[in-house]
């Protein structure tokens, strides 16, 4: 009986195990394919029933655990994990089967016999043949070495990421959604004037910056929470209420969490002060003469074709020269030439006003555009102008400028015509302007010859007469003996001009400073030129230091080519020279000099003139020791 019933169950079984037509493996064999799947899978792999119970569990998780694979059929989570953790998986898979949605690559620590892991989870629902949720299929990995990979890659972001905060140059800031402090960089804090970066955690704009400023960046930074858009470049004057300003271009970004929502802003801020300081010194010079420091010629067509418009009507042009540059220039040296012009230009600040486009238009030249301004009211400032200039003129500096204008009245004329009349008028008060302020310069430079000169007024018409005594001998006329005369008292004009140190320099002269001194004659002839008074003379200016046969300077003319006042000239002053003590040499006695003026005679001096002057020297001597 018992073998009957043996057989009649293994012909069961094996009715059982039969697979149907159409099937490549039956169902044992297809339960134990799955099996064998999953166990050779690296990941924890497990499917529970509805109540959670564990229903397959492959080897790996087995392994994992440290429970043999039949130990956790039928048990749950509480019967293996700790509570917490228990609560946790029950939790996610009741959400999971209530849902139908599956959760995926959930990281959560754990720990097990002792050690923590770190273990990335995804749960789907498990579905019966006819779509019912029966319970969950869930996959665990163990991504521990990641997550510590990933741990000391943060590490290390965190230590660059607090390397550039602490010695980058350029400010780095965080805010909260308030515009908050949230964490600035150590170059911040030094901006700030803040002894550490924590200070200034919880501030705002407001504690730092004017208001103005502060409130400008809290609307920048609002719209950027808002719309996400950052702010790229701006270059803004960051101002202070208690310190200088300073230039800075800043970049603001959405700062975002790890959910991808706007939690504040970052930015990063670099100061700009030296180069905005170049900036406007480059527009400054670009825009404005480097001498008086008006408006340049370049600014003022640029403002005339802006301000050229009936709305500005009327609008009065003027025009000034400075007169007496040329001969400033020539007599003091450019320095001082330049100080004239300086000064003319600050009395032309002074009488404009601040709309009015006051310019330098090139060398002694200036020009003026008055918007909006009738030609009645420029006569009074021109009076101003006048009157400031007298007043502070000196003996040496008399200030003077010659000036022109014209209006504008209508918006059919031409501007081009309008600065024509302005230059004609300027021109022609310079005529007499520029002759007075010429005579006044060089009767200043005359007196001023007068009181460097070493010799005394006796001295002085002692020469006079010797000079005047060779004219008369020679038959000059009346004319020539009058320029004679003015010529012993300016021939060495042009003195004025060279260093003091030149001219009072002890012992010989070098190379350098000759070449300098041998200008003197040139500097002498444009300021005789400059000069009714001395005009008639500019020629014999400029030869006085020419030789008899040729050797002088500036020219190297000989001869009857050297103007015969100039000759004349020429040996009286080199025997008042002789006669006088010098750093590098004593007088010569009177002796000496007839021997000197013997022994260059034909060289340095015409022999004719040379010959009367020793007969007036030598008559003079006579006299001497008669008396």
């Amino acid at each position: 009986m018992a073998n009957k019933k043996e057989e009649k169950v293994k012909k069961k079984d094996s009715s059982n195990n039969k697979k149907p037509e159409g099937m490549l493996f039956s169902k044992n064999e297809g339960f134990n394919l799955f099996q064998n799947l999953i166990n050779n899978i690296p990941d924890n792999i497990y499917i529970k029933d509805s109540k959670n119970r564990f229903i397959i569990v492959n080897k790996t998780m087995s392994d994992f655990i440290g429970i043999d694979p039949q130990d956790f059929i039928g048990k749950t989570d509480a019967d293996i994990f700790p509570v917490k953790n228990a609560k946790s998986y029950s939790k996610d898979e009741n959400k999971v089967m209530k849902e139908g949605k599956p959760i995926i690559d959930k990281v959560e620590k754990v720990t097990h016999s002792g050690k923590e892991y770190w273990m990335s989870s995804s749960k789907i629902p498990w579905y019966d043949s006819e779509g019912h949720i029966m319970g969950t299929m869930g996959v665990s990995r163990d991504i521990t070495r990641r997550k510590k990979e990933e741990e000391s890659r943060l590490v290390r972001e965190k230590s660059f990421f607090n390397a550039l905060m602490d010695y980058l140059s350029e400010s780095i800031f965080f805010k909260d959604k308030e515009s908050r402090f949230v964490r600035i960089n150590k170059a911040t804090a030094e901006k700030f004037g803040l002894n550490n970066p924590e200070e200034a955690v919880g501030k705002t704009d407001f504690d730092i910056f004017s208001e103005e400023h502060a409130r400008q960046a809290f609307k920048d930074e609002q719209l950027i929470t808002k719309t996400g858009t950052p702010i790229i470049n701006l270059e803004e004057k960051e101002t202070y209420e208690d310190k200088a300003d300073r230039w800075a271009s800043t970049s603001k970004f959405p700062w975002f969490d790890e959910n991808n929502n706007i939690i504040g802003i970052f930015g990063i801020t670099r100061d700009i002060t030296d180069r905005k300081n170049s900036e406007e010194k480059i527009r400054y010079l670009s825009f404005h003469d480097t001498l008086t420091g008006l408006y340049n010629r370049a600014y003022f067509e640029e403002e005339i074709k802006r301000l050229n418009t009936e709305r500005q009507l009327p609008l009065t042009m003027l025009m000034g020269d400075v007169n007496g540059l040329k001969i400033i220039n020539d007599a003091y040296g450019h320095l001082k030439g330049d100080l004239f012009l300086k000064t003319i230009a600050d009395i032309l600040k002074e009488c404009f006003r601040e709309e009015d486009i006051v310019s330098r238009w090139g060398g002694d030249e200036f020009i003026i555009m008055l918007p909006r301004t009738p030609g009645e009211y420029v006569k009074d400032i021109v009076k101003r102008i006048k009157k400031l200039c007298k007043e502070r003129s000196t003996d040496d500096l008399p200030l003077s400028i010659s000036i022109g204008f014209a209006t504008k009245k209508l918006a059919s004329e031409n501007i081009d015509k309008i600065l024509k009349e302005a230059e004609d008028k300027m021109y022609k008060n310079k005529i007499a302007d520029s002759k007075s302020t010429n005579e006044i310069i060089i009767s200043s430079l005359q007196e001023n010859l007068r009181k460097e000169g070493s010799k005394s007024e006796e001295q002085s018409a002692l020469l006079r007469r010797y000079a005047l005594s060779i004219g008369r001998k020679l038959s000059l006329n009346n004319d020539r003996l009058e320029e004679l005369k003015l010529l012993m008292d300016v021939y060495n004009i042009g003195k004025l001009a060279l260093a003091d140190e030149i001219m009072s320099k002890p012992g010989r002269l070098t190379r350098e400073e000759w070449k300098i001194i041998k200008k003197l004659p040139e500097i002498g002839y444009r300021i005789a030129e400059s000069s009714n008074t001395l005009r008639s003379i500019s020629e014999a200016i400029l030869s006085h230091y020419e030789w008899y046969n040729g050797s002088g300077y500036p020219r190297g003319i000989k001869g009857d080519e050297i103007p015969v006042i100039s000759r004349i000239s020429f040996i009286i002053n080199s025997y008042e020279a002789m006669a006088k003590d010098r750093p590098y040499r004593k007088r010569m006695s009177k002796s000496q000099i007839i021997n000197e003026i013997k022994k260059y005679s034909g060289i340095q001096f015409d022999p004719k003139i040379a010959r009367i002057f020793l007969g007036l020297l030598e008559e003079n001597m006579k006299e001497e020791k008669e008396a």
